[in-house]
């Protein structure tokens, strides 16, 4: 494996507004701002192609007290694709599909921190 297999191939970006709960939202910012050289845009994506890799869906019950705040973001063409294919397959739209692959690696990431 390259070093360049790190990056992702060229692909068109796209801006999307997107309402995220805003725990998450500030957990991403603060991984991006203390412990990744990275942006929040690159973490969702991140997090989106793993849950295209894994089509590892799963709800997570809604915190009663949620706050969901409009952030935007921009997203990898290919990735909305493949989440739109994600959509059909499980009839769970593109938006919670992001607030659930966002919540899985944050899941994991603070197993394998433990």
């Amino acid at each position: 494996m390259s070093v360049l297999d790190r990056f992702w191939p060229k692909d068109e970006l796209i801006q999307r507004t997107i309402e995220i709960e805003s725990s998450l939202y500030d957990e991403i910012e603060f991984l991006c701002n203390n412990v990744y050289d990275t942006s929040v845009s690159k973490v969702i994506n991140a997090c989106i192609d793993e849950l295209i890799k894994t089509e590892h869906v799963k709800l997570y019950p809604k915190e009663s007290n949620e706050l969901f705040t409009k952030h935007s973001i921009i997203l990898r063409k290919s990735s909305l694709k493949s989440l739109e294919k994600l959509k059909d397959k499980y009839g769970i739209s593109v938006y919670k599909l992001i607030h659930i692959a966002i919540k899985n690696v944050l899941i994991e990431y603070h197993k394998e921190k433990k």
